[in-house]
């Protein structure tokens, strides 16, 4: 990669760093190792110390290079509905409609005026709407019809005024999705957003072959409705999923009384224990997340959000530039022959 490219990551690297707040005391250790703070602050600290771990930097030259093919195939969240339509449709996600300039245009051809998302909502009762090339939960908005009213994200508000700053602010590229029912394990913890598992899988280089690189179970609280969005540790929770046997660990966030990495052992706004909980049919997961990855177009990486649903899984979205920090913030993503295998591929 050439110094002009690694200096145009490296620039965007610290325009993330600072667009945000840092932790404490941690701001100068991640311009030192290219590293966001964040992710920094949320390291076991032998990963710390020992520098086990990939720094943003590293990992973004890398996916942008070798994930180049498939970011541009399946980034967005419509190519991502439209494939899985294609291939697996039994775990494509509940997407019926996208939205362009002051139309609505449905999967099947038919296209509206976006007036006609209201008359939608009434039919259906709820609707889950997002930007489809965006991540992090940013745009996320769950609407349900009431007999009052409508609610936006938890709150009234009035249809006409919205749908037009809806239309001006955001004319283009969003998804319209119906509402993904998860079943009971995944709701116990909060029932109030879907709680999704991360899968990240790798597709070789060399032979096309699927490898799970790691797991985690993210769970929502109050303060990420309408998503379960973990934003290193900021977030939700994330547990992570030993990848043989499908048992969570200890539900990991940052705490900003304490200022550092902490962990849960039962979601405290349910009191659901979190630690020991074992997947459901984690091996017929695993299983289906290695056909998916042994179809893609192009080999590299994927984080793959899961839902679990009482009809089995659906693919919520697939990241084609997915964030290691949420794996690794657990432990090494470098423990096993498989993982180094295929870290090889992409040089990290």
């Amino acid at each position: 990669m050439s110094i002009t490219r690694r200096w145009a990551i490296y620039r965007g690297f610290l325009k993330k760093e600072f667009s945000s707040p840092a932790p404490p005391g941690w701001r100068l250790r991640s311009l030192l190792r290219g590293h966001l703070s964040k992710g920094l602050s949320m390291l076991e600290d032998r990963a710390y110390r020992e520098h086990d771990y990939f720094n943003s930097t590293l990992e973004w030259r890398r996916k942008a290079t070798y994930n180049r093919d498939l970011n541009s195939v399946l980034f967005n969240k419509l190519n991502q509905k439209l494939w899985l339509d294609r291939f697996m449709p039994s775990v494509a996600p509940p997407i019926t409609h996208y939205v362009a300039g002051r139309k609505l245009i449905s999967l099947a051809g038919e296209v509206l005026e976006l007036d006609a998302l209201l008359l939608l909502l009434a039919e259906k009762g709820e609707l889950f709407l997002k930007p489809a090339g965006e991540g992090e939960g940013k745009g996320a908005t769950m609407l349900t019809q009431m007999p009052d009213g409508i609610i936006a994200n938890g709150k009234h508000i009035e249809p006409r005024p919205w749908l037009d700053g809806f239309s001006r602010t955001r004319p283009t590229g969003y998804i319209v999705s119906g509402i993904i029912r998860q079943g009971p394990w995944s709701a116990a913890f909060f029932p109030a957003t879907l709680n999704t598992l991360r899968v990240l899988t790798g597709t070789h280089f060399s032979d096309h072959r699927p490898v799970v690189l790691a797991a985690t179970m993210k769970m929502g609280r109050r303060s990420t409705y309408p998503t379960d969005n973990w934003h290193s540790g900021r977030g939700g929770f994330a547990a992570k999923v030993d990848v043989d046997s499908g048992v969570l660990a200890g539900g990991l966030f940052y705490n900003a009384e304490l200022r550092r990495r902490d962990c849960v052992e039962a979601h405290p706004e349910s009191g659901v224990q979190i630690r020991g909980a074992a997947l459901p049919d984690w091996q017929a997961v695993k299983s289906t997340m290695l056909e998916l990855a042994s179809l893609l177009p192009y080999p590299g990486l994927v984080g793959w959000d899961i839902a679990l649903t009482p009809a089995g899984i659906v693919v919520v979205e697939a990241n084609t530039n997915p964030g290691l920090d949420i794996h690794q913030c657990h432990g090494s993503l470098k423990k096993t022959a498989e993982q180094r295998a295929f870290w090889a591929e992409m040089r990290m």
